[in-house]
């Protein structure tokens, strides 16, 4: 399986982290884990289903995921492809226009909450498309068309980075009192336009940051350290709650995007 990502255009950038391009030539299994942003998906060839234990759903061709606590696992077709936008935390708010907590835990089809003319008529021009730019300018051209610019929440930005400049190790009571706000109103704000809770996402960021310790060499019984839990048995709980395996397990196989 060939993943390739790319860097939105300047106009998109303070939204979206990265669109990718993903296809395979064999059939593949992935487990994915949550990402931070709300995922969209249009696949312009092939199919992928989402697996559950012994059973297997397909997954409609154009898609929005929202945020998830747990890993999911992916079987993609051999001769798939599918261009997918990462939205940064809260990016999709300006284009979704629906509050994100609504989506949490979802993997709806697009024209769900996009007006199915508007799904089809991008798909159709991905299914035209020969090359990766192509590609992406009909991504680009559609999110363009998406976008219903508004100011965004400014406590919730502040709250946002603050999570992730600490790599998820905040105490959210102590962040929401420097904010100015009750820990009850921070929660509800950033639930809105993020789509989890400051908790879920802290707790994400935490584990992506574990994860990405080990890609870049850390031993598995150092990863927990480098990465600021505070201790080991800290670690494997939360991997095990997001994937369902131990880390030795699942990180060894090689299968984890």
């Amino acid at each position: 399986m060939q993943v390739r990502s790319f860097q939105p255009s300047a106009r998109l950038a303070p939204f979206v982290h990265a669109l990718e391009i993903v296809e395979a030539r064999e059939e593949a299994t992935r487990t994915l884990l949550p990402e931070p942003g709300i995922v969209i998906g249009l696949r312009y060839a092939g199919s992928a289903a989402l697996l559950e234990g012994a059973e297997a759903r397909r997954l409609p061709d154009a898609t929005v995921t929202g945020l998830h606590g747990t890993s999911r696992r992916v079987r993609t077709s051999a001769g798939g492809g599918v261009v997918l936008v990462k939205f940064r935390e809260g990016g999709a708010a300006s284009f979704l226009g629906v509050p994100l907590h609504e989506l949490r835990g979802e993997t709806l089809p697009m024209d769900a909450l996009v007006p199915r003319d508007a799904v089809e008529r991008a798909a159709a021009r991905l299914a035209e498309a020969t090359s990766a730019a192509e590609r992406l300018a009909v991504l680009e051209a559609f999110l363009v068309s998406r976008w219903r610019p508004g100011p965004p929440d400014g406590v919730v930005q502040a709250a946002i980075g603050e999570i992730r400049a600490r790599r998820g190790h905040v105490r959210v009571g102590e962040l929401a009192r420097r904010l100015g706000l009750s820990h009850d109103a921070l929660e509800k704000r950033f639930r809105r336009d993020v789509g989890a809770s400051p908790r879920q996402l802290a707790s994400l960021l935490r584990l992506r940051h574990a994860v990405e310790v080990h890609r870049r060499g850390a031993t598995l019984s150092s990863v927990p350290y480098e990465a600021g839990y505070y201790d080991q048995s800290h670690f494997i709980r939360e991997f095990r709650a997001v994937t369902g395996q131990p880390p030795g397990r699942l990180l060894a196989a090689g299968e984890l995007c």
